[in-house]
C-alpha cells in the first residue's frame, strides 16, 4: 500500500527500510535487539553490550562509540586551518632568469611510502625514516641539477608520500603495517623532505606547481601538507599547491591536458571516462592527454586510449613484507617526464635506485643492499 502512491517497486521500499534500518543501527539504534542508545552524528557505535535480569527485560547497556573517519578528517583541517593563521613566511631561493617557456617538466614521485619499515633478512633490502629521506632527496638533488632552467615544474607527488596516517600504524580500511618509529618523527622527515622538493626545484623553475595527490596510506597528512605549504610559499608567488580535496587533479598547459589520481579509488581503466567527463572543456581543447596514477607500484603504460594514454609510475621503496611475501615485484626509480604546452610529452629521464644508490654511495660512503643470492652447494 505504501509502495503503489510513491510509484515505486515494493522491493525497492522493502531495500529502502532496510537501509534505514542498517544506518541507525550503525548509530546505536535497533530497538529490536535492545539497541535504544543513539550516538552522536559523528560518531558510530563500536559495541554494544546489554544486560539482562531474570525477567528476560533489559537492565542496563553499556555503549561503546568511536569517531568517524569523516568527522577525523574534517577535525584535522579544521586544525590546521586554525595553526596557519599568522605562520610565519619562508624564504625562498632565487630563481632562474633565462628559462624555457615551452617544456613544463613533470618530476612524478611514485609512492614514497616514509615511515615504512623493511628488513633485509625479510625482504632483500633495509628501509626506514633515514633511508628514504636520504634515497629520495639524493634523486631529487640528482634530477634537479641535471634540469634545465625552466619557466615553471610540476611536482607530482601521486600519493602514499607517508606510509601510516594515525597513531595506531593503520591504513583506512584497518590493515596493520610494518611502520618505523613513532608518528611525529614520521611527520617531521615528511615537512623536511617535502620542504627540500620545494626549494630544489625552485632553484631551476621560475614556478612550482605542487600537487599533492590523496593516498589511501596517507590522506589526511596530504591534506595538511599542502595546506602547510601553500601558506609556507603562497607569499613568494612561485609556489602553487593545487587544491586537493578532490581525488582528481586536472592540469591544462596549452595543447597538453594531465589528470593525475592516486587510482586507489578509481581503477586505471575507467579513468579516461572521468576525465572526458568531468573535464569535458579541456578535453576538447587539447591534443595531447595524459593521466598519471601511482598505488600499484609498478610501471604501467596502458594500451593507449582513444585520445589519452594512462600510465602508473613506480616508487623508490623497496618492498614491505607484505608485498614482498605476497609475490609483488616492480622496479624501484623515480622519473622526470618532459612535456611540451604544444607537442605533448617530449622526453623523460628515469633515475633507477641503483644509480641513485651508487651516487650516495661514492658521495658519503652510505649502505647499500646486497643482491639475493640462492643457497649454492
Amino acid at each position: 500500500e505504501a509502495a503503489r502512491p510513491l510509484g515505486v517497486d515494493t522491493s525497492t521500499l522493502h531495500k529502502s527500510i532496510a537501509a534505514l534500518k542498517d544506518k541507525a543501527s550503525i548509530r546505536g539504534y535497533s530497538p529490536e535487539h535492545g539497541m535504544t542508545h543513539l550516538v552522536p552524528p559523528t560518531h558510530v557505535a563500536k559495541g554494544v553490550s546489554t544486560y539482562w535480569n531474570d525477567e528476560g527485560k533489559i537492565s542496563g547497556q553499556w555503549v561503546k562509540a568511536d569517531l568517524k573517519q569523516e568527522a577525523y578528517n574534517a577535525m584535522v583541517k579544521e586544525a590546521v586551518a586554525g595553526f596557519l593563521e599568522g605562520l610565519p613566511e619562508v624564504p625562498a631561493p632565487s630563481g632562474p632568469k633565462d628559462y624555457s617557456t615551452d617544456v613544463i617538466p613533470w618530476v612524478c614521485i611514485g609512492d614514497a611510502h616514509l615511515g615504512m619499515l623493511a628488513h633485509e633478512a625479510e625482504v632483500g633490502q633495509n628501509f626506514d625514516l633515514k633511508i628514504a629521506e636520504r634515497e629520495l632527496c639524493g634523486a631529487i638533488d640528482i634530477l634537479f641539477d641535471e634540469m634545465p632552467n625552466c619557466e615553471r615544474c610540476v611536482i607530482n607527488d601521486l600519493g602514499d608520500a607517508t606510509h601510516y596516517q594515525n597513531l595506531l600504524g593503520l591504513t583506512e580500511s584497518g590493515h596493520h603495517l610494518d611502520y618505523d618509529g613513532r608518528f611525529h618523527k614520521m611527520i617531521r622527515t615528511y615537512v623536511r623532505v617535502m620542504r627540500f622538493i620545494v626549494e630544489k626545484a625552485l632553484t631551476k623553475a621560475k614556478h612550482v606547481d605542487v600537487i599533492i595527490n590523496q593516498g589511501n596510506h596517507s590522506r589526511t597528512n596530504d591534506w595538511w601538507c599542502a595546506e602547510l605549504l601553500r601558506a609556507a610559499y603562497e607569499h613568494t608567488g612561485r609556489v602553487h599547491v593545487l587544491p586537493n580535496t578532490s581525488v582528481y587533479i586536472a592540469y591544462r598547459m596549452g595543447n597538453t591536458f594531465v589528470m593525475t589520481h592516486h587510482s586507489d579509488k578509481c581503477k586505471p581503466a575507467q579513468l579516461a571516462h572521468v576525465m572526458a567527463t568531468d573535464f569535458a572543456k579541456d578535453w576538447g581543447e587539447t591534443s595531447y592527454r595524459y593521466i598519471d596514477v601511482g598505488h600499484v607500484h609498478h610501471r604501467m603504460a596502458t594500451k593507449e586510449h582513444p585520445g589519452v594514454i594512462i600510465e602508473s609510475f613506480n616508487n623508490l621503496a623497496p618492498m614491505d613484507k607484505y608485498a614482498h611475501d605476497g609475490g609483488w615485484r616492480s622496479r624501484q626509480s623515480i622519473s622526470v617526464v618532459l612535456r611540451s604546452r604544444t607537442y605533448g610529452e617530449i622526453g623523460r629521464r628515469l633515475l633507477p635506485i641503483d644509480e641513485i644508490r651508487d651516487r650516495i654511495q661514492v658521495a658519503i660512503g652510505q649502505y647499500v643492499a646486497k643482491p639475493k643470492e640462492a643457497y649454492s652447494v
